[in-house]
């Protein structure tokens, strides 16, 4: 796991800030600019135009879109991630084909079959392949956010940001022990001065431990699972074991470690 996090670049390291704000200005830059170019578009371009070149752009087209269903289609038989990539792509195409198929279509005798082929064929196969990509993306996010150690709801893809499983950390336990410390169940524990691999010792429900935690003389911090000389402590440890008969006092070990 340490050797995963480590590969993954700092989203403070200055290069990564450089490209980032690079690709952010290219993205946005075009955005702004595809503004005024719709205008333009609309209001310049002549309602019929003929080309040389018909066939050849249909046939571009559709040849480009054989061979992202294809590639799509290796990808997932060979369960590769970048499926992911392939499936959004061939999507996108399919979408474009159903978008051109029908508008270039509109006056024509072909429309019905245009209109048929994109409501039964290309689009549903668009919607699946983007269905599809997004159980892989989310599947994915989860395999690395437990893995990260992440115990949580894992957010929707919506709010997940980029850098999220490397920036955030996840709360520590309760006993303050860190991140690689594993909480006991509920009613576990272990005896007074015993601490697990990478954990401290946890008490039962222990009157005497309670009172003594109370007047805030517990000294049990970090993996340190024992206890300081304490008059208090000693006290209250007395004062249970009187209440408990001769018969306790003498057959039973105070749960502290005093017999």
């Amino acid at each position: 796991m340490d050797a995963m996090v480590h590969e993954v670049p700092s989203p403070h390291d200055p290069h990564v800030r450089h490209l980032r704000w690079m690709f952010l200005a290219v993205v946005t830059g075009s955005f702004l600019f595809l503004i005024p170019w719709i205008g333009y578009l609309s209001a310049s371009l002549p309602d019929h135009h003929e080309v040389d070149q018909w066939r050849f752009a249909w046939v571009g087209f559709d040849g480009a879109l054989i061979v992202a269903i294809g590639v799509t289609a290796l990808c997932a038989w060979r369960r590769l991630q970048i499926f992911i990539p392939w499936a959004l792509v061939t999507a996108a195409l399919l979408c474009c084909d159903a978008w051109f198929d029908i508008v270039l279509d509109w006056n024509s005798d072909e429309l019905a079959g245009a209109i048929l082929t994109a409501a039964l064929a290309e689009l549903p196969l668009a919607a699946l392949l983007v269905y599809v990509a997004r159980k892989m993306i989310r599947l994915t996010v989860l395999i690395a956010w437990r893995r990260a150690g992440r115990t949580g709801a894992v957010p929707p893809l919506s709010r997940l940001t980029l850098v999220r499983l490397t920036t955030d950390a996840e709360p520590g336990p309760a006993c303050g022990c860190g991140p690689g410390h594993a909480a006991l169940p509920t009613g576990a524990e272990l005896p007074v001065g015993e601490a697990g691999d990478g954990g401290a010792a946890a008490h039962g429900a222990d009157p005497a431990h309670d009172a003594h935690r109370a007047h805030g003389t517990d000294t049990t911090h970090g993996h340190d699972a024992t206890y300081r000389a304490d008059p208090a402590h000693d006290a209250a440890a007395a004062h249970r074991a009187d209440r408990a008969g001769p018969a306790d006092r003498d057959g039973r070990q105070d749960p502290h470690g005093r017999s």
